[in-house]
């Protein structure tokens, strides 16, 4: 499949108001292919802009009961004691995308 059909899809797929997995089923097409075309039109977008790193502020309130929270615009992840790194890895890895 060319570039240009994926890119097609990937925003097909945006502009459906559904969610990826529902408009995958919908369309027969595997999610996990989705999510790497996707993943690949996103790098590719945005390969040659600076990257920027979000500010980072420890809220001393949330500290003092050992939960760290990230703010990144209208996003905010709470991570507690305990926290699984490879999920936190995961859900950055995520947010990194759709930011």
């Amino acid at each position: 499949m060319k570039i240009e059909e994926k890119q097609a899809l990937v925003a097909e797929c945006r502009a459906s108001g559904m969610t990826a997995k529902a408009w995958c089923e919908l369309k027969g097409i595997k999610y996990s292919r989705y999510c790497g075309w996707a993943t690949t039109l996103n790098r590719k977008c945005h390969q040659d802009e600076p990257q920027q790193w979000a500010d980072v502020t420890v809220a001393k309130a949330e500290y003092a009961k050992g939960e760290i929270k990230l703010n990144c615009g209208k996003l905010t992840i709470s991570v507690e004691p305990g926290f699984n790194p490879t999920l936190l890895a995961d859900i950055l890895k995520v947010v990194n995308a759709v930011c």
